[in-house]
């Protein structure tokens, strides 16, 4: 297991947004062990940042290459996820169903993304952790 834990105090000496600082508290007053944190619990605060800003170059690259994947994958799945309700919607069918439809295929799509972005940015800590853990 990891000695190292992420803390709000970490990234306030980065320069973290004080909305960001404050949601990591509510969610991690302990610190956020990146060995142990399941990716879902980091969904909805900025682990773009936070990769940028804690982790070195070559690691800023990887999550920038498992960024982009991820949102071809989400944006892929979202059109294909759409295309019945949309479809349906133009069709002039039960709009407010297709629309509702329509929302819900969008809304999946974007809590999919946020947690493959999520679980890359923990992937890459939790490498990165370990390897410093056996650098010391």
């Amino acid at each position: 297991m990891s000695k190292r834990r992420i803390t709000a105090e970490m990234l306030t000496q980065k320069d973290a947004c004080t909305d960001q600082i404050d949601r990591f508290r509510e969610r991690f007053p302990d610190g956020l062990d990146p060995e142990t944190v399941q990716p879902e619990e980091v969904v909805g605060l900025d682990v773009e940042w936070a990769v940028h800003a804690l982790l070195p170059p070559p690691a800023r690259e990887a999550f920038k290459e498992a960024y982009e994947e991820a949102a071809r994958k989400a944006f892929k799945a979202f059109r294909e996820a759409r295309a019945p309700a949309w479809e349906a919607y133009k069709d002039g069918g039960a709009p407010s169903l297709a629309l509702n439809a329509f929302k819900e295929a969008e809304d999946a799509a974007l809590k999919r993304y946020r947690e493959v972005r999520a679980r890359a940015a923990i992937d890459l800590f939790r490498e990165y952790w370990q390897k410093e853990d056996h650098d010391e």
